[in-house]
């Protein structure tokens, strides 16, 4: 009996055992189980590693909201690839830039300008010739003195954001209130003379304060202008040259010079304590050279809203009325890890897509020329396809490799012509002097 007893005892706890190892059998999770999970896990580890982190460098806080929204479309259609906004401020921008390249870590996409040599002579950029080709980029749907900023030595290093044109603003109730005719399309230097002699005589009849002219002292919204306008230039093709040695050039300063004599243009000590436009919004002149990049300012002045802002391309001199033509571009950074997608979002970002939002926010002229239209909804006050208008026979800026170097003291006699202090002829020949050295040395 006692056996029998010790039998069935020795049963249950076996049966019990099972069962508890059963038990912990089905709580554990299968070897099966773990194995697909931890697939399933590096599957998405791997995917995420799969997408491609690039950065846009760009400096300008007004256009950022627009840009993101560029952005933002575009890693909507790129899955692989993922793109966020670098903002560094104008002043620190380039340094900050040339640090980044020096250590490997500069933006994938970034702003480019007239600086453009020096960063292509430093290794700095990614040629784009081969992308372009590739996938049919026709730069002909852009504006032409752009595309040729930014080709250099024969390869494109970017591609064109905006463009910047300079055209003639003039005050309608300051021509009405002197009786004097606006100025017509296809106005020549010498009309703008004879203007502007009318409205100095009518303005001391009436003893007036206003000036006839004004103009930004600027290199781009004036004297750069002119002297293409006369047949010289500032800096030759090939960056080689400095043309300030050419009579054309010397000619092109001395009929700034002309009109300060005459009293037809506001004093240098008037331009250079304020600004040309500024002077023009508050009433006190008729006429100011000025950049595209005033449209804005133009279009929400009171002077704008009352429909008193008139504008006209540039006046003809003897050779042409040729505005110098600044603009960004859109440049891949050399040693970046991502080119081909670099290479994507600047094909979206300067394309049809990202051009209509650049145009339809007002940000900048788009230098893509089917997205124009886009820009021109942003004004009803002022005509602003005259700075299509001045974009269309525009030379590209001066430049060259050499241009920060240069550029400063040719600003620097240029304002020590227009001050009176030497003559135009002087000063241009001090001016070859420095840019050519610097031009040679390089």
């Amino acid at each position: 009996m006692m056996k029998k007893i010790l039998s069935l005892t020795m049963v249950i706890i076996l049966a019990m055992a099972l069962f508890a190892g059963c038990a912990k059998d089905e709580e554990k999770p299968s070897t099966a189980g773990d194995n697909t999970n931890s697939s399933s896990s590096s599957s998405e580890k791997k995917e995420k590693k799969e997408v491609e982190e690039i950065t846009l460098g760009i400096w300008d806080e007004n256009q950022k909201d627009a840009l993101q929204e560029i952005v933002d479309a575009f890693n909507a259609e790129n899955e692989s690839i993922h793109a966020t906004i670098e903002l560094t401020p104008w002043s620190s921008y380039w340094t900050k830039l040339d640090a980044a390249a020096g250590a490997g870590e500069a933006p994938d996409v970034f702003w480019m300008n007239v600086y453009l040599p020096k960063y292509v002579d430093g290794g700095v950029l990614l040629p784009m010739d081969e992308y372009i080709a590739r996938d049919n980029v026709n730069t002909g749907d852009y504006v032409d003195a752009i595309v040729n900023t930014y080709n250099y030595e024969g390869q494109q290093w970017a591609m064109p954001k905006g463009v910047d044109s300079v055209a003639v603003a003039y005050n309608k109730a300051i021509f009405d209130q002197y009786g004097v005719e606006y100025p017509q399309d296809g106005w020549t230097w010498d009309d703008m003379v004879a203007i502007a002699e009318e409205l100095k005589a009518a303005i001391a009849t009436a003893n007036g304060s206003e000036y006839p002219i004004l103009m930004e002292l600027d290199a781009q919204p004036s004297h750069f202008n002119f002297a293409h306008q006369t047949g010289g230039y500032i800096i030759s093709e090939d960056f080689s040259q400095s043309g300030y040695n050419q009579p054309e050039t010397v000619e092109a300063y001395q009929n700034v010079v002309d009109l300060l004599d005459q009293e037809l243009l506001a004093p240098y000590v008037v331009l250079s304590e304020t600004k040309g436009t500024d002077l023009f919004l508050s009433g006190k002149g008729a006429i100011v050279f000025l950049g595209s990049w005033k449209a804005t300012v133009l279009e929400e002045s009171t002077m704008g809203q009352e429909g008193n802002v008139g504008l006209i391309t540039m006046p003809k001199q003897s050779q042409s009325n040729a505005s110098v033509l600044g603009g960004l571009g859109y440049s891949i950074y050399g040693n970046t890890d991502h080119p081909d997608a670099a290479w994507e979002l600047v094909k979206f970002i300067t394309g049809p897509v990202g051009n209509k939002i650049q145009g339809e926010a007002g940000i900048d002229i788009p230098a893509h020329k089917e997205s124009q239209q886009y820009y021109l909804n942003n004004f009803q006050n002022i005509e602003t396809g005259i700075f299509f208008d001045a974009a269309e026979t525009a030379v590209p800026f001066p430049a060259g490799p050499t241009l920060t170097k240069w550029l400063g003291p040719v600003n620097d006699y240029a304002a020590q012509i227009f001050a009176g202090e030497i003559t135009a002829e002087e000063g241009c020949a001090k001016i070859y002097e420095e840019m050519q050295k610097i031009i040679d040395e390089e």
